[in-house]
């Protein structure tokens, strides 16, 4: 019978290498990055900055509601690239995919239309969730109903919509509400007074003066 050869052990096996100097090789169980300790850093980087380009992509309804001295659908969307830097990327039947300034959002409660908002976190538009749905762009200054629950009765008011301030407010409280209001005309007469374009709801946001200007 053959004689075989005598297998090292684990400690003959270290004793082969005594004396030589230690290694500073590392053991992984994957090979190493070629390009070094900031490629992960590069790929979040990279990874956040396409999210965030995703995350300021909204879709809007393709109708939009005519504000008062607009004469056309283009005219709009042309003032509204001016005053809001927004993007048209792509249309369907009844949706147009938007690029909005970084901030801006779409919000869509558990009831009521989806709002539109400007990085502030100011409503600037709203739309309802069907299929033949109108974006309604909404001013910066307008004459609102206030309702009184106990007395049944309402007031009128002038509300800057950028700010949440009170600027004018009704004498009076009636059972009458809105432009049956007795103070209706005169809030209304007050208001376009002091903002003469307070129907165009792209003027006197600081945001869209600013743009126009550029």
């Amino acid at each position: 019978m053959k004689k075989g050869k005598t297998k090292l052990t684990r400690h003959d096996a270290e004793r082969l290498f005594e004396g030589l100097p230690a290694s500073s090789a590392r053991v992984s169980s994957r090979p190493e990055n070629p390009f070094g300790d900031d490629a992960p850093q590069v790929a979040r980087r990279v990874d956040d900055e396409a999210k965030l380009w995703k995350d300021n992509l909204i879709t809007l309804p393709l109708a939009i509601e005519l504000p008062a001295g607009y004469e056309s659908l283009p005219r709009l969307r042309e003032a509204m690239v001016r005053a809001w830097r927004v993007k048209w990327i792509r249309e369907t039947t009844n949706e147009v995919v938007t690029d909005f300034p970084e901030g801006w959002c779409a919000v869509r409660p558990e009831s009521g239309p989806i709002e539109l908002r400007d990085p502030s976190g100011v409503v600037r538009a709203v739309y309802g969730w069907a299929k033949d749905a109108e974006l309604r762009i909404l001013p910066r200054y307008l004459v609102e109903s206030q309702s009184n629950s106990t007395s049944g009765l309402g007031s009128l008011l002038v509300r800057d919509r950028g700010n949440g301030q009170i600027l004018e407010r009704s004498s009076n409280w009636s059972a009458k509400t809105g432009v049956n209001h007795p103070d209706w005309t005169r809030l209304s007469t007050w208001l376009g007074a002091r903002y003469p374009q307070h129907r165009d709801p792209l003027r006197y946001w600081e945001d869209c003066e600013a743009n126009m200007r550029d």
